[in-house]
């Protein structure tokens, strides 16, 4: 199984468990022991020390999904701005 982070794989751990760590908030999925230590748990301290409710969806898909809605705008606007210039030389 790969780390839905880094995407190495994910180390089995001393009790036999192969299933790795909750990666919320960062990402949906399961990671590693080193990105559970190093990223998530102080990620989940963050929001606790400010007070703040702690994502129910991965931050990592958050973003993803707003760079595809951004990408889609620009695509857009690139063809609104296009055709508003035909228009200007007709």
């Amino acid at each position: 199984m790969k780390c839905s982070i880094c995407n190495n794989d994910i180390d089995v751990q001393s009790n036999g468990w192969k299933e790795g760590h909750n990666a919320l908030p960062l990402s949906n999925g399961r990671c590693c022991t080193l990105c559970n230590d190093t990223e998530v748990v102080p990620m989940r301290m963050a929001f606790i020390a400010s007070g703040r409710d702690i994502p129910t969806e991965g931050l990592k898909e958050i973003i993803n999904s707003q760079r595809k809605a951004r990408a889609l705008a620009d695509v857009s606007l690139k063809h609104i701005t296009k055709e508003v210039n035909e228009r200007k030389k007709k």
